[in-house]
């Protein structure tokens, strides 16, 4: 039985509720210095004007930055750009971490998980480090994804991988998915792995087997796993920075533009921190409305 503990007034706590207390002390003060009050600041911040080198001279002008926002053409094509990047990552990640999980999990018998390990290996790696690597690799002078096309004979594009407008934004959903498709293949692994086999040897009986078995039987039954794992994954996309800055700081031609960077653009380059905290809120917003509909939609499962 647990112990109480009772305090002056009357009233008695277990000593596992204290614990807890105290355990999650710590976290709430970590989250509340990193968290709650640059958020509150950055809300504060957005209806006024003011720079990184003018901290002292705030100027309050209500809701300007968020009509300047709506009128702002470049915002409009960052999040645009963000929209695109979370249906990429949703049918790259996902999509083939699912397909990568059920190979894993039926498709081989053996060195299961050699092949897990290998791919999941890359979400170990930072950001940054993935990015450098890959713009070496699409470098157009020594990078080797213009070599092997050479040395097949396919042509190369003109104004190399990151330089096209029309396609820079795949090479960087390339990147990303390169990264960040292991975990969701582990992720969801965890979810087949919890599929009982009478289900799959009853449904052989009635001659599901194969691809249908997976689609009528497999994704049914893990559909919170899924629900989890695009959720996760959205949020990821519309967080989106380091891939982007490292690899192409939002160009050619603001083409990989997304409002991490645009955000950082406004902040530290033209030092419009109003502005910029404003632009923060309305990503915030959207990462709670897009959180909010995902986890509604995991209750109703």
């Amino acid at each position: 039985m647990n112990k109480t503990q009772t305090n002056s007034t009357g009233f008695s706590l277990s000593s596992d509720r204290v614990s807890v207390i105290i355990l999650l002390i710590p976290a709430l003060i970590f989250c509340t210095i990193f968290i709650f009050i640059p958020a509150f600041w950055a809300i504060v911040g957005s209806f006024y004007s003011y720079g990184m080198t003018s901290l002292n001279d705030w100027k309050w002008v209500g809701f300007d930055n968020y009509i300047k926002a709506s009128q702002d053409e470049f915002f409009w094509i960052a999040l645009k750009n963000n929209f695109i990047i979370v249906f990429a990552s949703i049918v790259l990640q996902v999509g083939v971490g699912t397909i990568l999980a059920a190979i894993l999990d039926r498709g081989i018998k053996y060195g299961k998980v050699i092949f897990r390990t290998i791919i999941f290996t890359p979400m170990v790696i930072s950001s940054v480090a993935v990015s450098i690597i890959w713009l070496i690799i699409y470098d157009p002078n020594v990078g080797i994804l213009n070599s092997i096309l050479k040395a097949i004979g396919l042509p190369t594009p003109s104004m190399g991988w990151l330089g096209d407008p029309d396609i820079s934004i795949w090479m960087i959903m390339i990147v990303a998915g390169w990264q960040n498709t292991g975990f969701m293949m582990v992720l969801i692994l965890a979810g087949l792995q919890g599929v009982s086999k009478e289900v799959y040897d009853a449904a052989e009986i009635d001659g599901a087997t194969g691809v249908k078995a997976f689609w009528y039987i497999t994704l049914p039954m893990i559909r919170n796993i899924l629900i989890v794992a695009i959720l996760i994954t959205t949020i990821g996309a519309f967080k989106v920075f380091e891939f982007v800055y490292v690899l192409t700081q939002g160009g050619p031609s603001n083409a990989t533009q997304v409002l991490g960077t645009y955000i950082y653009l406004q902040a530290f380059n033209l030092l419009h921190m109003g502005y910029a905290n404003a632009l923060s809120v309305v990503l915030l917003i959207i990462a709670l409305i897009l959180g909010w509909f995902q986890l509604k939609a995991s209750r109703r499962a």
